[in-house]
């Protein structure tokens, strides 16, 4: 989970938190997004003044996946989050994801 500084903190303070949902758009649902791709993540990172980007290596629990789409306020019964049938999975409550490591790296 890639993501600025800001929101970093945020979220070792009050873990991820769907309230937060929507910053970057909701192309599979209004949910926490995640990818298993850290390239993809990268791409939601900002450096910070001493040109730090911080990811998250986070636990995630996807359960049961279904396609999402942008008009998805919560997950459809039945399923417990939605995907892009990829690499993008999108969790729908705050207790399915656990921020294991805030990995902080400078980029070239």
């Amino acid at each position: 989970h890639g993501c600025q500084e800001e929101a970093a903190n945020l979220i070792i303070a009050d873990c991820f938190n769907r309230s937060f949902a929507g910053t970057h758009g909701t192309m599979y649902g209004a949910g926490v997004y995640f990818s298993s791709n850290a390239a993809y993540s990268h791409q939601y990172t900002k450096p910070n003044l001493l040109e730090e980007r911080c990811m998250f290596l986070a636990r995630v629990l996807i359960g049961k996946t279904t396609i999402g789409n942008s008009s998805m306020k919560t997950r459809p019964l039945g399923f417990d989050s939605t995907t892009d049938g990829n690499h993008i999975f999108v969790t729908y409550h705050d207790a399915q994801a656990y921020a294991e490591y805030l990995i902080t790296y400078k980029s070239k």
